[in-house]
């Protein structure tokens, strides 16, 4: 019998399966596939479950993530199946539960898998933060959308929906005041660095932000100088980044602060905080020389320097 999580989750696709007046059958003859979705062909289905109370999964730098062999999926794809196979991912904390206001789920279309694991369907996925993850299989999050669209049209490839997570909070009661956000169609095209690349970074700046020491991998980020979704080529050139945590990462990609080819920080003239630890970290150190920053190649950030409305610096 699959777990409570599995359950649950199935109990609100098909809930979701009846809204939306789509073929749903969540009692099949074996365990190993859970459901099938959509007229024929359709989808069938495996549901995995990873507990976040037990996760062992994590590399040297203290990320975690998601592990499984979808071994069972690859078998059912190399064995001809009519239906497109795809999985369906809980991370949650344990195998007791699945709540949509706490827990997520990841959907991987038959594409996903056939192409970003490997034989035997190895792959990771990076926890980057509550409900945020990393990977070439970290498309679709709590993306219902997706599901639904795959399984009415297994030939089509879902656009990721622009919204935090799939599912819809929970009706509370209360004033009826309409707290729903606009969605808009978002077909960026993401492009994804491998784990082998991100740990290379982290060691390359010994593990910390070379601006305010901070060293807890959760809280740091690989940061582009040439961004990757316009600059494919240099994603994983090691001279095109500098590892920052999130609050800097921010303000550089914002234009508020950058460097030389010498590694001098200097600030957008417009840039004012009364932030103390920024003060420390960031402004008051105008014009000083951060030794890491020099590892960026110089035809980078003078190409990002560039760009800059307030480059040169008067």
């Amino acid at each position: 019998m699959p777990p409570q999580a599995t359950k649950d989750w199935l109990a609100l696709l098909e809930q979701q399966a009846r809204e939306r007046g789509v073929y749903i059958d969540t009692d099949l003859d074996g365990r190993i596939f859970h459901f099938q979705l959509g007229e024929d062909p359709g989808v069938i289905g495996k549901v995995r479950y990873s507990e976040g109370k037990s996760r062992e999964y994590e590399n040297e730098q203290g990320q975690k993530h998601i592990w499984h062999r979808y071994n069972r999926e690859v078998e059912k794809i190399e064995q001809g199946s009519e239906r497109a196979v795809v999985n369906i991912t809980l991370d949650v904390w344990d195998k007791h539960e699945f709540d949509p206001d706490e827990h997520h789920f990841i959907f991987l279309t038959q594409h996903l898998i056939e192409e970003e694991t490997y034989s035997k369907g190895d792959q990771k996925i990076w926890i980057e933060g509550d409900g945020q993850y990393s990977g070439p299989l970290a498309k679709y999050v709590d993306d219902w959308d997706a599901v639904f669209q795959y399984a009415t049209e297994p030939d089509t490839v879902p656009q990721p929906t622009a919204t935090d997570s799939g599912t819809q909070p929970a009706d509370r009661g209360g004033a009826s005041e309409d707290t729903s956000g606009t969605l808009s169609e978002s077909r960026r095209t993401q492009v994804h660095v491998s784990a082998e690349f991100r740990r290379a970074v982290f060691e390359r700046f010994e593990h910390r932000c070379p601006l305010s020491g901070i060293e807890h991998a959760d809280l740091l980020t690989v940061s582009h100088i040439l961004g990757r979704a316009d600059h494919q080529q240099l994603a994983e050139d090691i001279e095109n980044v500098v590892l920052l945590d999130w609050t800097h990462h921010m303000a550089f990609d914002a234009g508020l602060w950058t460097f030389d080819e010498s590694g001098r920080i200097w600030l957008n003239p417009e840039f004012e905080t009364t932030s103390e630890s920024l003060q420390l970290s960031l402004t008051g150190r105008h014009g000083e020389k951060v030794e890491e920053l020099s590892l960026v190649a110089d035809e980078h950030i003078e190409q990002h320097n560039a760009a800059l409305d307030w480059w040169p610096p008067r």
